[in-house]
């Protein structure tokens, strides 16, 4: 069975299990702590990101142009993993090519939660409006 909510503590033991690949947990992370939908996550490029900056500059399909969204400790922790060396192309990948919405959706469902419960679960979506850091209520 899937589940279509997850826990702080079941999503923390999902980000430190190693075998997961680090662009999955990568994505996870920014689902669940960020702004970034699953679409606009998977569309990434390594060079939209500043992981320095911890932002990310997305291209929403519903805005004109790019955003720059905050990103959370931990998703670039995971997001350096997953990049690697890389200074161009996508940034949540396996072996180069961009993860698709469906191998994204399996390998969720085989740790037995479905992608979109990461950030249905996460405090952006239950509590409102939270930054990257997951403490204090965004400016809007």
């Amino acid at each position: 069975m899937t589940a279509s909510t997850i826990t702080e503590e079941q999503l923390a033991e999902l980000l430190t299990t190693q075998y997961i690949p680090a662009a999955h947990r990568a994505l996870w992370a920014l689902l669940w702590d960020g702004e970034i939908r699953l679409r606009e996550a998977l569309s990434l490029d390594v060079r939209d990101i500043d992981l320095n900056a911890r932002t990310a500059q997305v291209d929403y399909r519903v805005k004109p142009a790019p955003t720059t969204a905050p990103i959370s400790e931990r998703a670039t922790t995971l997001l350096r993993e997953a990049i690697g060396e890389e200074t161009e192309g996508p940034a949540i990948h396996r072996f180069g090519r961009p993860l698709s919405v469906r191998a994204a959706s399996v390998i969720a469902r085989t740790h037995g939660v479905s992608i979109h419960a990461f950030r249905a679960s996460g405090p952006r979506m239950s509590d409102g409006a939270i930054d990257a850091t997951n403490t204090t209520p965004l400016d809007r």
